[in-house]
């Protein structure tokens, strides 16, 4: 399946001259993804057991919702990666201008720039341009079930990783609009780095695309046990129909039933993965890494 991406539509703007730089030129994700937290201490002894019940559970609720689809396949172990996000400590300079950065290292080794903002085209059009090698950019949605939020970063080779503002703007000089920070200091998130587990296998044909599922597991500084469980599943655009109604549809369907699962599953907290680390409080920082 072909899909959109923010290179082939810059450069198909670019053909079109004096367009390129209009705000109002429509902007086109690649992809949507719909998330959700779970109670992360249902996967405390044995995550590949519980991977298959909450699978089973939210078949269960897919069809109390009538849905016209079915899942097929079942959760495996994936990726797994060693995870640190970085700010300004006690201000959290990035994340207070929709700013994140993110470094990946075991599976994947890469760095991560992103901005993040309820507004379509001012999320599409902010430069999150990098400088190093193996450069990909993409622009999705993220949908938690509190919240829509337009997402646009590139990734890249990791090569150092940045301990100011300005070493950041050297590796994507798109970050040069945080120039008036340039000399504050970068710091990991709440102090930790996080190991992430990945399952993944399961998914749905919902018409002119497919909803990949993935399990997300989060375990702070090395701990035995998860801290944080999210299910997602992604929904990429198709070049010729992009999103269909049937498709977009069915998605609203899947969507309403991983923030429903019931049995339990399910937890009060919906601001996603990076909102929950921003407000874990860690021996290094009490009171909170913003505070």
């Amino acid at each position: 399946m072909m899909k959109r991406t923010v290179l082939s539509l810059l450069s198909a703007t670019l053909l079109l001259g004096a367009t390129a730089s209009h705000a109002n030129t429509p902007a086109y994700v690649d992809s949507k993804e719909y998330k959700v937290l779970l109670d992360p201490t249902r996967f405390a002894s044995n995550p590949s057991s519980a991977a298959a019940t909450l699978l089973h559970d939210v078949s269960v609720r897919l069809s109390a919702l009538a849905f016209d689809k079915t899942i097929s396949g079942s959760f495996s172990a994936g990726d797994r990666d060693t995870l640190a996000y970085y700010d300004t400590p006690h201000s959290c300079s990035l994340m207070n201008r929709g700013y994140t950065v993110r470094t990946r290292a075991g599976d994947h080794s890469d760095i991560q720039f992103k901005f993040r903002h309820a507004d379509e085209e001012l999320s599409y059009w902010t430069d999150v341009s990098g400088a190093g090698k193996n450069k990909e950019t993409k622009f999705e949605t993220d949908v938690t079930p509190g919240s829509l939020v337009l997402a646009h970063s590139t990734k890249q080779d990791a090569t150092t990783t940045p301990t100011t503002v300005s070493a950041l703007i050297k590796q994507f000089p798109g970050a040069s609009a945080l120039s008036d920070i340039s000399t504050a200091g970068l710091s990991p998130v709440a102090g930790v780095t996080v190991t992430q587990q990945e399952y993944d296998g399961p998914e749905s044909d919902i018409g002119q695309s497919v909803a990949e599922f993935t399990l997300t597991l989060w375990y702070v500084n090395g701990a035995s046990t998860p801290s944080l469980a999210e299910l997602s599943f992604r929904v990429e655009a198709d070049a010729d129909n992009y999103f269909t109604t049937p498709v977009l549809t069915r998605s609203q369907t899947l969507n309403k039933a991983i923030g429903s699962i019931g049995n339990g599953w399910n937890i009060a907290n919906d601001g996603g993965k990076t909102s929950w680390l921003y407000a874990y409080k860690s021996s290094t920082y009490p009171n909170g890494f913003c505070n």
